[in-house]
């Protein structure tokens, strides 16, 4: 036993050593979060721009527990938890919770960055023998991206049955376990995604043919082991995009709508193909109610019956057994969505979430995540009351009612289409001049809301907008909600129109048109088909809204969108200069033709197109394959691509039928000597010439190192290859590209 801080390290089943390991990153995540505090940590993954330490360190991976209604004071068992990215949700509010994991130089990072916590006891080795002493009674156990590996956990014929059973042996009756896996059949994969966890592609798709150690399962094979162990009361739901950094939680009581899930390229870990639009192909699976299928990841919650009794019994006392039956509900509320605000400041972060009450009634509510930010709460309750009462007296829209309550700030749980929808559906039935009109209307709405003033500056205005170029006296509302976007208004069907959300709700004056821009803005350059709706009717023309003034307010957005995030800096806004590349299929095939080798052969009537076949190389630098020459062939012709490309490490062997080496092959080119065995052609026509055949063999192994170029680089290669005293680092930049 030793202690990190308040946290106990308990090494009595450590093997001695570590049996798995990201590497040396380890050491150095160990080292940030010895010097950095939690809250810096958005700050130390965009600076380290590394995928593992974004993995452990990003507050986000917290998301997958943080709106679970863990009951207050549980004991809960935490089964693989690593560097701790999910230690700190479990832990703030339960009474103790025993951590397991194999890594003991992992386990340092979590002891580290929870040192503070004096409820935290960290047992190091192998879940089979640490279980053996672990209590029977735990309120839950989470296996957070852990039952994937039950086969290394348990063995024998049905390992993933083994280790579920084992692990429901130490919790309680009416205690749940919480896990979250990949989905075998998530959309991500068909679209081109890899494999999670060994990078391959289409591994799991087929069944894992080349892959022991690690399974994910569909939907209904999950469940079929949840119900093959005994346990049929269970729930899932469908953290989006992965259950690895979600930012949102869907239930099959709300799964999404049409339009919702549009952030699928989140690739940070290793490169991707583009097979698909994933959004567009999710609306179709959405339409047929197929989603739970597709679903990239899984959250499980499995309840352990109460009449299973209470396994240990001598080790418990009968205290303490009456006080859990006394718990069968402990639940204080059923989640059945939840939302997060990523990319905000501590002071704007914020939960939204949809609970089942015990009347079966749905409650919808807005929480801060942090201490900070209970002011935007109350402001949020604020600004409900004061728009309820401008927006009555012109009736164009009605607030969706919100109360304060325990900290938080609930609302009515309203039914019917967003103007948004309803737009989008109109467009997909070619209706484009009833959505034009319906898109009139939502504005004029907007601009009758309430009465206007004229604009002038305030401080408020300068903290949130800047110093924006806004004529004094243009119509402003004196108290703004600048969220009135299509997707926040919902018609009923009582022909009302309701304002969902006001949380963007200003107490001095904004100036209308800016709200209409936004509206405009967040709607027509969303999606190509909108883009399309905004090209064929000019609707910032029609209100008045003239190149100048977009760009004001496109600069007062930035600055309010600035505002909002405070410095803070989600994984999602780390994509564009950490995220692995993402290659679309088009691009994917004009590449791969490119990369094409074409052979042709001479039948003692020269060279064509006829007399030609094509070898494919793949996408690697890396190129090797055998040239085949019929017997009757006199000369043969080997273009290495269909492009300019650069040629390094060539070698052109006679090889038997075994694939035994003979001889060399004389060969010459038309491209320019680039270096021993390498060679620049600089147009869509390379060549290797083979100047004499051999009677002993009729094959020929290929092998070169391979650069496709494109027309400037070849200039300026040209250029470096032609210079006295080249520049080799230059050419190797260029050729890097």
């Amino acid at each position: 036993m030793e202690r990190m801080g308040n946290v106990i390290v308990d090494e009595t089943h450590y093997p001695g050593e570590d049996l798995y390991s990201d590497g040396a990153v380890e050491d150095r995540i160990l080292e940030l979060v010895q010097s950095h505090a939690e809250e810096e940590f958005p700050k130390v993954v965009a600076r380290e721009r590394d995928w593992a330490v974004m993995y452990h360190l990003a507050h986000e991976r917290e998301n997958i527990l943080s709106w679970y209604p863990f009951a207050p004071g549980a004991k809960v068992l935490e089964v693989g938890s690593g560097c701790g990215a999910v230690t700190g949700a479990v832990a703030s509010g339960a009474k103790s919770v025993t951590c397991i994991d194999l890594s003991k130089r992992r386990s340092m990072v979590n002891a580290v960055r929870h040192k503070e916590s004096s409820n935290i006891t960290i047992r190091l080795g192998n879940f089979q023998d640490v279980e053996k002493d672990l209590d029977r009674d735990f309120d839950y156990a989470t296996l957070i991206g852990v039952f994937e590996y039950g086969q290394g956990y348990i063995g024998g014929d049905k390992p993933y049955h083994g280790f579920l059973t084992k692990v429901m042996e130490h919790i309680r009756p009416g205690g749940r376990l919480l896990l979250a896996i990949e989905n075998k059949f998530g959309l991500k994969y068909w679209a081109g995604c890899r494999e999670d966890h060994v990078g391959a592609y289409f591994e799991g798709l087929e069944g894992y043919q080349h892959t022991k150690g690690v399974r994910t399962f569909t939907l209904p094979g999950l469940c079929r082991i949840i119900k093959d162990c005994g346990y049929d009361d269970y729930k899932i739901y469908y953290p989006y995009p992965d259950y690895k950094f979600p930012y949102v939680i869907y239930s099959n009581e709300r799964l999404p709508r049409q339009g919702e899930l549009n952030r699928n390229i989140c690739n940070f870990d290793r490169d991707r193909l583009v097979l698909m639009d994933e959004g567009k192909v999710y609306d179709e699976i959405l339409k047929d109610g197929l989603f739970p299928l597709y679903a990239n990841s899984f959250f499980v919650e499995i309840t352990k019956p109460q009449t299973e009794g209470i396994q240990n019994a001598g080790a418990i006392a009968v205290d303490k057994q009456a006080d859990m039956a006394g718990q069968e509900d402990m639940q204080p509320e059923s989640v059945i969505y939840t939302k997060y605000s990523s990319g905000r400041s501590r002071q704007f972060s914020i939960q939204t979430r949809i609970v089942r009450a015990a009347d079966g009634k749905n409650i919808l509510y807005k929480k801060a995540e942090y201490p900070e930010g209970q002011q935007h709460i109350d402001h949020i309750a604020e600004a409900g009351r004061r728009l309820a009462g401008l927006w009555q007296e012109r009736g164009q829209f009605f607030v969706n009612r919100c109360a304060p309550a325990d900290g938080r700030v609930e609302f009515e749980y309203l039914q019917g289409i967003t103007v948004e929808e309803e737009l989008d559906s109109l467009l997909a039935q070619g209706k484009a001049q009833e959505a034009a009109d319906m898109l009139r209307k939502a504005v004029m709405r907007v601009r009758a809301s309430a009465e206007t003033e004229g604009f002038y500056m305030t401080p408020g205005f300068l903290e949130v907008f800047g110093e924006a170029q806004v004529p004094a006296g243009m119509p402003s509302f004196a108290v703004a909600d600048v969220d009135l976007i299509f997707s926040n208004l919902l018609l009923t069907e009582d022909g009302r129109c309701h304002v969902l959300d006001y949380e963007w709700t200003f107490f001095f004056p904004v100036p209308v048109d800016y709200i209409v821009f936004r509206a405009l803005h967040y709607y027509l350059q969303s999606a190509a088909v909108r883009a399309e709706f905004g090209r064929q009717f000019d609707f910032y023309g029609e209100f008045g809204l003239t190149p100048e003034r977009q760009e004001t307010f496109a600069q007062m957005e930035r600055r309010f969108q600035s505002y909002v995030a405070g410095g803070s800096i989600s994984p999602g806004s780390l994509y564009h200069s950490m995220g692995k590349p993402a290659v679309p299929l088009g691009e994917l095939l004009s590449e791969t033709e490119r990369r094409r080798a074409q052979v042709y052969l001479d039948y003692g009537q020269g060279f064509s197109e006829e007399d030609s076949y094509f070898i494919e190389t793949g996408r690697g630098k890396d190129v090797c394959y055998t040239v085949s020459i019929p017997g009757q062939a006199v000369g043969v012709t080997v273009d290495p691509a269909l492009s300019a490309c650069l040629l390094k490490d060539v070698s052109l062997m006679w090889t038997g039928e075994d694939g035994g080496e003979i001889a060399p092959v004389c060969y010459k080119t038309n491209g320019y000597q680039a270096g021993k065995d390498s060679f620049l052609f600089d147009n869509s026509d390379p060549k290797i010439i083979i100047e004499e055949m051999i009677p002993q063999s009729r094959r020929i192994k290929v092998s070169y190192r391979i650069n496709i170029l494109e027309g400037e680089t070849v200039d300026l290669l040209l250029g470096e290859l032609g210079a006295k005293g080249r520049d080799k680092k230059k050419i190797r930049r260029l050729i890097k590209g």
